[in-house]
Protein backbone atom coordinates (compact mmCIF):
# COMPACT_ATOMS: atom_id res chain seq x y z
CA UNK A 1 0.00 0.00 0.00
CA UNK A 2 3.11 2.13 0.67
CA UNK A 3 4.23 2.24 -2.87
CA UNK A 4 0.82 3.35 -4.26
CA UNK A 5 0.42 6.16 -1.44
CA UNK A 6 3.65 7.40 -2.91
CA UNK A 7 2.94 7.28 -6.18
CA UNK A 8 -0.76 8.87 -5.90
CA UNK A 9 1.21 11.76 -3.77
CA UNK A 10 4.05 12.06 -6.51
CA UNK A 11 0.94 12.81 -9.25
CA UNK A 12 -0.54 15.18 -7.19
CA UNK A 13 2.51 16.44 -6.53
CA UNK A 14 3.18 17.09 -10.50
CA UNK A 15 -0.26 18.64 -10.89
CA UNK A 16 1.30 21.83 -9.04
CA UNK A 17 4.57 22.45 -10.79
CA UNK A 18 2.70 24.79 -13.18
CA UNK A 19 3.01 25.35 -17.06
CA UNK A 20 6.84 25.58 -17.84
CA UNK A 21 5.87 27.30 -21.33
CA UNK A 22 4.11 29.82 -20.18
CA UNK A 23 4.26 33.53 -22.00
CA UNK A 24 2.93 36.24 -19.60
CA UNK A 25 0.37 38.71 -21.89
CA UNK A 26 2.68 41.44 -20.97
CA UNK A 27 5.62 39.72 -23.46
CA UNK A 28 3.13 39.57 -26.15
CA UNK A 29 2.08 41.69 -29.47
CA UNK A 30 -1.22 40.62 -30.76
CA UNK A 31 -1.75 41.02 -34.25
CA UNK A 32 -4.97 41.57 -35.21
CA UNK A 33 -5.06 42.96 -38.88
CA UNK A 34 -2.34 41.72 -41.50
CA UNK A 35 -2.38 43.84 -44.82
CA UNK A 36 0.01 42.22 -47.74
CA UNK A 37 1.51 43.89 -51.03
CA UNK A 38 3.90 43.88 -53.42
CA UNK A 39 7.13 45.07 -52.53
CA UNK A 40 9.21 47.65 -54.60
CA UNK A 41 11.25 45.54 -55.79
CA UNK A 42 10.60 42.52 -57.75
CA UNK A 43 10.05 39.77 -56.07
CA UNK A 44 9.32 40.78 -52.80
CA UNK A 45 6.07 41.30 -50.40
CA UNK A 46 5.45 43.53 -48.09
CA UNK A 47 3.38 43.09 -45.14
CA UNK A 48 2.14 45.45 -42.64
CA UNK A 49 0.78 44.39 -39.39
CA UNK A 50 -1.37 46.50 -37.02
CA UNK A 51 -1.31 45.56 -33.04
CA UNK A 52 -3.32 47.58 -30.52
CA UNK A 53 -1.17 49.38 -28.03
CA UNK A 54 -2.35 48.51 -24.00
CA UNK A 55 -0.82 51.18 -22.39
CA UNK A 56 -2.96 53.74 -25.03
CA UNK A 57 -6.42 51.07 -24.95
CA UNK A 58 -8.30 52.37 -22.54
CA UNK A 59 -11.91 52.08 -22.71
CA UNK A 60 -12.67 55.70 -22.17
CA UNK A 61 -10.13 57.13 -24.15
CA UNK A 62 -11.81 57.07 -27.36
CA UNK A 63 -9.38 56.29 -30.30
CA UNK A 64 -7.23 58.98 -31.52
CA UNK A 65 -7.68 61.08 -28.45
CA UNK A 66 -5.18 62.88 -26.71
CA UNK A 67 -3.00 60.24 -25.86
CA UNK A 68 -2.88 59.65 -29.86
CA UNK A 69 -3.69 56.41 -31.93
CA UNK A 70 -4.14 53.22 -29.55
CA UNK A 71 -2.81 50.73 -32.52
CA UNK A 72 0.41 50.79 -34.03
CA UNK A 73 1.33 50.12 -38.00
CA UNK A 74 4.93 47.99 -38.49
CA UNK A 75 5.83 47.53 -42.38
CA UNK A 76 8.65 45.03 -43.39
CA UNK A 77 9.56 44.05 -46.67
CA UNK A 78 11.28 40.65 -47.91
CA UNK A 79 11.31 37.89 -50.47
CA UNK A 80 8.73 35.98 -48.56
CA UNK A 81 5.80 36.67 -46.07
CA UNK A 82 7.59 34.81 -43.19
CA UNK A 83 11.12 36.87 -44.03
CA UNK A 84 8.93 39.90 -43.75
CA UNK A 85 7.35 38.67 -39.81
CA UNK A 86 10.69 37.91 -38.97
CA UNK A 87 11.91 41.22 -39.50
CA UNK A 88 9.10 43.12 -37.90
CA UNK A 89 9.81 40.63 -34.86
CA UNK A 90 13.39 41.86 -34.37
CA UNK A 91 11.90 45.60 -34.43
CA UNK A 92 9.37 44.88 -31.26
CA UNK A 93 10.09 44.59 -27.93
CA UNK A 94 7.13 42.11 -27.25
CA UNK A 95 6.73 38.62 -29.55
CA UNK A 96 4.37 38.73 -31.91
CA UNK A 97 0.79 36.34 -31.52
CA UNK A 98 -1.42 35.83 -34.64
CA UNK A 99 -3.42 33.89 -33.02
CA UNK A 100 -6.26 36.57 -32.27
CA UNK A 101 -5.59 38.15 -36.35
CA UNK A 102 -9.39 39.42 -37.29
CA UNK A 103 -8.96 40.50 -40.96
CA UNK A 104 -6.47 40.09 -43.91
CA UNK A 105 -5.86 42.84 -46.92
CA UNK A 106 -4.61 42.60 -50.04
CA UNK A 107 -3.64 45.15 -52.55
CA UNK A 108 -5.03 45.22 -55.71
CA UNK A 109 -1.77 44.18 -57.36
CA UNK A 110 -0.96 41.58 -54.95
CA UNK A 111 -4.25 40.18 -55.90
CA UNK A 112 -3.77 40.75 -59.48
CA UNK A 113 -0.20 39.14 -59.49
CA UNK A 114 -1.69 35.88 -57.36
CA UNK A 115 -2.31 35.12 -53.87
CA UNK A 116 -0.69 31.68 -53.80
CA UNK A 117 2.48 32.40 -51.47
CA UNK A 118 -0.53 33.85 -48.60
CA UNK A 119 -3.12 30.49 -48.92
CA UNK A 120 -0.16 28.40 -48.62
CA UNK A 121 1.60 30.68 -45.50
CA UNK A 122 -2.05 30.48 -43.93
CA UNK A 123 -2.34 26.70 -44.08
CA UNK A 124 0.80 26.18 -42.56
CA UNK A 125 0.39 28.47 -39.32
CA UNK A 126 -1.87 26.17 -36.89
CA UNK A 127 -1.96 29.37 -34.65
CA UNK A 128 -3.64 31.22 -37.09
CA UNK A 129 -7.57 31.15 -37.38
CA UNK A 130 -8.80 29.96 -40.85
CA UNK A 131 -11.97 32.50 -40.08
CA UNK A 132 -9.99 35.09 -40.10
CA UNK A 133 -11.89 37.55 -43.09
CA UNK A 134 -9.92 38.45 -46.07
CA UNK A 135 -10.46 41.50 -47.90
CA UNK A 136 -9.08 43.42 -51.15
CA UNK A 137 -8.24 46.75 -51.31
CA UNK A 138 -8.40 49.56 -54.20
CA UNK A 139 -4.76 50.34 -54.27
CA UNK A 140 -2.03 49.37 -51.38
CA UNK A 141 -3.30 47.72 -48.59
CA UNK A 142 -1.35 49.61 -45.77
CA UNK A 143 -3.36 52.39 -47.10
CA UNK A 144 -6.54 50.45 -45.76
CA UNK A 145 -5.24 50.23 -42.58
CA UNK A 146 -4.77 54.40 -41.90
CA UNK A 147 -8.61 54.69 -41.80
CA UNK A 148 -9.87 56.18 -38.81
CA UNK A 149 -11.43 54.01 -36.57
CA UNK A 150 -14.27 56.54 -35.80
CA UNK A 151 -17.21 54.32 -34.02
CA UNK A 152 -14.36 51.48 -33.01
CA UNK A 153 -11.23 51.53 -31.21
CA UNK A 154 -9.17 49.72 -33.82
CA UNK A 155 -9.19 49.77 -37.88
CA UNK A 156 -9.61 45.75 -37.92
CA UNK A 157 -12.51 46.22 -36.16
CA UNK A 158 -14.15 48.12 -38.77
CA UNK A 159 -13.17 46.10 -41.27
CA UNK A 160 -14.45 42.96 -39.94
CA UNK A 161 -17.16 44.98 -39.22
CA UNK A 162 -18.11 45.01 -42.83
CA UNK A 163 -18.10 41.09 -42.72
CA UNK A 164 -20.34 40.40 -40.21
CA UNK A 165 -22.65 42.88 -41.19
CA UNK A 166 -23.02 41.19 -44.27
CA UNK A 167 -23.06 44.45 -46.33
CA UNK A 168 -21.83 42.05 -49.52
CA UNK A 169 -19.36 39.15 -48.97
CA UNK A 170 -18.22 38.08 -45.55
CA UNK A 171 -15.08 35.89 -47.10
CA UNK A 172 -12.76 33.78 -44.70
CA UNK A 173 -9.71 31.66 -45.59
CA UNK A 174 -11.66 28.80 -45.41
CA UNK A 175 -13.44 29.76 -47.64
CA UNK A 176 -10.50 30.64 -50.05
CA UNK A 177 -8.70 27.22 -49.42
CA UNK A 178 -11.94 25.01 -49.54
CA UNK A 179 -12.79 26.70 -53.14
CA UNK A 180 -8.86 26.38 -53.89
CA UNK A 181 -8.53 22.65 -53.31
CA UNK A 182 -11.60 22.20 -55.26
CA UNK A 183 -10.57 24.27 -58.54
CA UNK A 184 -13.20 26.25 -58.15
CA UNK A 185 -13.56 30.37 -57.98
CA UNK A 186 -14.65 32.74 -54.88
CA UNK A 187 -15.14 36.32 -54.66
CA UNK A 188 -14.17 38.81 -51.31
CA UNK A 189 -14.84 42.56 -50.64
CA UNK A 190 -13.61 45.15 -52.68
CA UNK A 191 -12.56 47.81 -50.31
CA UNK A 192 -13.11 51.48 -51.14
CA UNK A 193 -10.58 54.61 -49.45
CA UNK A 194 -10.86 58.15 -49.38
CA UNK A 195 -10.58 61.54 -47.48
CA UNK A 196 -13.19 63.01 -45.69
CA UNK A 197 -12.79 66.84 -45.60
CA UNK A 198 -15.82 67.47 -43.62
CA UNK A 199 -14.52 65.70 -40.30
CA UNK A 200 -10.93 66.08 -38.90
CA UNK A 201 -9.11 64.04 -36.32
CA UNK A 202 -5.89 65.74 -34.69
CA UNK A 203 -5.99 68.59 -37.23
CA UNK A 204 -6.20 66.07 -39.94
CA UNK A 205 -8.83 65.08 -42.92
CA UNK A 206 -10.35 61.78 -41.86
CA UNK A 207 -9.43 58.68 -43.47
CA UNK A 208 -12.41 56.78 -44.17
CA UNK A 209 -13.20 53.39 -46.04
CA UNK A 210 -16.19 51.40 -46.92
CA UNK A 211 -17.26 48.41 -49.42
CA UNK A 212 -17.55 48.95 -53.22
CA UNK A 213 -18.09 45.82 -54.18
CA UNK A 214 -16.67 42.41 -54.92
CA UNK A 215 -13.51 41.06 -56.27
CA UNK A 216 -13.95 37.91 -58.49
CA UNK A 217 -10.57 35.16 -58.17
CA UNK A 218 -10.19 31.95 -59.69
CA UNK A 219 -6.74 30.03 -59.55
CA UNK A 220 -5.65 32.07 -57.00
CA UNK A 221 -5.46 35.64 -59.36
CA UNK A 222 -8.04 38.39 -59.60
CA UNK A 223 -10.07 38.32 -62.51
CA UNK A 224 -12.27 41.10 -62.53
CA UNK A 225 -13.96 42.97 -59.87
CA UNK A 226 -17.75 44.31 -59.71
CA UNK A 227 -19.37 47.60 -58.88
CA UNK A 228 -21.71 47.80 -55.70
CA UNK A 229 -25.23 46.65 -57.83
CA UNK A 230 -23.40 43.91 -59.26
CA UNK A 231 -21.79 42.79 -55.95
CA UNK A 232 -25.28 43.18 -54.12
CA UNK A 233 -26.62 40.82 -56.97
CA UNK A 234 -24.39 38.44 -56.42
CA UNK A 235 -24.27 38.29 -52.87
CA UNK A 236 -27.79 37.25 -52.79
CA UNK A 237 -27.50 34.10 -55.40
CA UNK A 238 -24.10 33.13 -53.14
CA UNK A 239 -25.95 32.34 -50.49
CA UNK A 240 -24.01 29.75 -48.22
CA UNK A 241 -21.03 30.50 -50.36
CA UNK A 242 -20.15 33.85 -48.21
CA UNK A 243 -22.83 36.16 -49.03
CA UNK A 244 -26.38 36.90 -47.38
CA UNK A 245 -26.27 40.47 -47.74
CA UNK A 246 -28.14 42.08 -44.87
CA UNK A 247 -31.56 44.15 -45.74
CA UNK A 248 -31.22 44.76 -49.37
CA UNK A 249 -33.30 47.75 -50.76
CA UNK A 250 -35.10 48.11 -54.23
CA UNK A 251 -36.95 50.58 -56.05
CA UNK A 252 -39.20 49.83 -59.52
CA UNK A 253 -40.89 51.96 -61.64
CA UNK A 254 -44.24 50.72 -63.96
CA UNK A 255 -46.01 52.80 -66.34
CA UNK A 256 -48.89 50.75 -67.22
CA UNK A 257 -52.45 53.12 -66.68
CA UNK A 258 -50.65 55.39 -64.40
CA UNK A 259 -46.83 56.43 -63.39
CA UNK A 260 -45.99 54.83 -60.03
CA UNK A 261 -42.60 53.10 -57.88
CA UNK A 262 -42.15 51.90 -55.29
CA UNK A 263 -39.12 50.78 -52.79
CA UNK A 264 -38.85 47.43 -50.81
CA UNK A 265 -36.68 46.62 -48.22
CA UNK A 266 -36.02 42.76 -48.06
CA UNK A 267 -35.90 41.49 -44.57
CA UNK A 268 -35.48 37.56 -45.72
CA UNK A 269 -33.44 36.53 -48.40
CA UNK A 270 -31.95 33.71 -49.62
CA UNK A 271 -31.30 31.47 -52.93
CA UNK A 272 -31.67 27.25 -53.70
CA UNK A 273 -29.64 25.74 -56.20
CA UNK A 274 -29.70 23.05 -58.70
CA UNK A 275 -28.95 21.43 -61.71
CA UNK A 276 -30.84 19.16 -64.57
CA UNK A 277 -29.00 16.90 -67.39
CA UNK A 278 -30.86 17.55 -70.39
CA UNK A 279 -29.91 16.31 -74.16
CA UNK A 280 -27.47 19.25 -74.40
CA UNK A 281 -25.59 19.09 -70.97
CA UNK A 282 -26.35 20.68 -67.34
CA UNK A 283 -28.61 23.03 -66.73
CA UNK A 284 -28.47 25.31 -63.60
CA UNK A 285 -31.07 26.57 -61.54
CA UNK A 286 -30.76 29.55 -59.36
CA UNK A 287 -34.07 30.39 -57.42
CA UNK A 288 -34.29 33.76 -54.62
CA UNK A 289 -36.37 33.65 -52.47
CA UNK A 290 -37.25 37.12 -50.17
CA UNK A 291 -40.05 38.95 -48.00
CA UNK A 292 -40.00 42.62 -48.72
CA UNK A 293 -41.76 45.65 -46.52
CA UNK A 294 -42.76 48.19 -48.74
CA UNK A 295 -41.19 51.57 -47.85
CA UNK A 296 -42.20 54.46 -50.33
CA UNK A 297 -45.54 54.33 -52.47
CA UNK A 298 -46.44 56.50 -54.99
CA UNK A 299 -49.13 56.07 -57.74
CA UNK A 300 -51.15 58.70 -59.20
CA UNK A 301 -54.25 55.58 -60.84
CA UNK A 302 -54.60 54.38 -56.95
CA UNK A 303 -54.82 54.99 -53.37
CA UNK A 304 -53.63 52.07 -51.60
CA UNK A 305 -50.20 49.87 -52.48
CA UNK A 306 -52.15 47.07 -51.84
CA UNK A 307 -53.89 47.39 -54.88
CA UNK A 308 -50.40 47.41 -56.89
CA UNK A 309 -49.15 44.18 -54.72
CA UNK A 310 -49.51 42.10 -57.99
CA UNK A 311 -47.44 44.98 -60.20
CA UNK A 312 -44.62 45.69 -57.32
CA UNK A 313 -44.27 41.93 -56.69
CA UNK A 314 -43.80 41.43 -60.38
CA UNK A 315 -41.34 44.24 -61.02
CA UNK A 316 -39.25 43.19 -58.57
CA UNK A 317 -38.97 39.55 -59.37
CA UNK A 318 -37.87 40.95 -62.98
CA UNK A 319 -35.50 43.86 -61.13
CA UNK A 320 -33.58 41.16 -59.30
CA UNK A 321 -33.40 38.24 -62.03
CA UNK A 322 -31.83 41.10 -64.48
CA UNK A 323 -29.46 42.06 -62.01
CA UNK A 324 -28.71 38.75 -60.45
CA UNK A 325 -28.12 37.20 -64.56
CA UNK A 326 -26.11 40.43 -65.18
CA UNK A 327 -23.56 39.56 -62.53
CA UNK A 328 -23.57 36.30 -63.35
CA UNK A 329 -22.64 36.94 -66.49
CA UNK A 330 -19.45 39.11 -65.27
CA UNK A 331 -18.76 36.06 -63.55
CA UNK A 332 -18.46 34.16 -66.88
CA UNK A 333 -16.73 36.86 -68.89
CA UNK A 334 -13.84 36.77 -66.04
CA UNK A 335 -13.86 33.16 -65.86
CA UNK A 336 -14.59 32.62 -62.63
CA UNK A 337 -16.70 30.43 -61.20
CA UNK A 338 -17.50 32.30 -57.64
CA UNK A 339 -21.07 30.26 -57.17
CA UNK A 340 -19.16 27.08 -56.88
CA UNK A 341 -21.66 25.21 -59.82
CA UNK A 342 -18.66 22.92 -60.78
CA UNK A 343 -18.94 21.47 -56.91
CA UNK A 344 -22.82 21.25 -57.11
CA UNK A 345 -22.65 19.59 -60.93
CA UNK A 346 -19.84 16.82 -59.23
CA UNK A 347 -22.59 15.59 -56.21
CA UNK A 348 -25.36 15.60 -58.53
CA UNK A 349 -24.03 13.81 -61.52
CA UNK A 350 -20.14 12.68 -60.65
CA UNK A 351 -19.77 11.26 -64.45
CA UNK A 352 -20.64 14.21 -66.30
CA UNK A 353 -18.59 16.52 -64.23
CA UNK A 354 -15.70 14.13 -65.03
CA UNK A 355 -16.24 14.96 -68.50
CA UNK A 356 -16.02 18.73 -67.82
CA UNK A 357 -13.81 18.91 -65.25
CA UNK A 358 -10.37 19.26 -67.48
CA UNK A 359 -12.60 22.31 -69.11
CA UNK A 360 -14.42 23.41 -66.61
CA UNK A 361 -13.27 26.95 -66.87
CA UNK A 362 -13.87 28.00 -70.13
CA UNK A 363 -17.16 25.72 -70.09
CA UNK A 364 -18.32 27.57 -67.81
CA UNK A 365 -17.41 30.89 -69.47
CA UNK A 366 -18.54 29.89 -72.75
CA UNK A 367 -21.23 27.38 -72.66
CA UNK A 368 -22.88 27.02 -68.87
CA UNK A 369 -26.34 27.95 -69.40
CA UNK A 370 -27.48 29.48 -65.84
CA UNK A 371 -31.47 30.13 -65.65
CA UNK A 372 -32.45 32.69 -62.51
CA UNK A 373 -36.03 32.59 -61.22
CA UNK A 374 -37.35 34.59 -58.26
CA UNK A 375 -40.23 33.99 -55.84
CA UNK A 376 -40.94 37.34 -53.55
CA UNK A 377 -43.85 38.05 -51.49
CA UNK A 378 -44.64 41.30 -49.99
CA UNK A 379 -45.76 40.92 -45.70
CA UNK A 380 -46.15 44.40 -45.11
CA UNK A 381 -47.59 47.69 -46.75
CA UNK A 382 -47.01 49.73 -43.92
CA UNK A 383 -49.77 51.93 -41.97
CA UNK A 384 -51.30 53.17 -44.94
CA UNK A 385 -52.67 50.31 -47.48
Amino acid sequence: MKPIKLGVVLLLLLNLTGCWSKIELDQLTFIFGMYIDVGKEPGTVEVSINAPLPNRLMSSTPAGGSQGKSYSLVTKTASTITDAIILIQKDLSRRLDISHIKVIVIGKEYAARGIYELLEWTKRQPELPIGTYIMAAPGKAKQIARLSAIFEQLPDQVLRNFSELNLTYATTIRNCLQAEANNMGYAMNYLSFGENPDEMEQGKPVQWAGVQGVMLFNKMKMKDTLSGADSRALSWAAGDLAGHIALPMYTVKWEEDSKGKASALFYNNSVSHSVKMTGEGPVFYIKLKGKASITLFRDNGAENAIDHSGTIKRNLEERVTADVRRAIRKTQEAGADVLQLGMLLEWNHPKEWRKLKEKWDEYYAKEAEIRVTADFSIDDFGASK
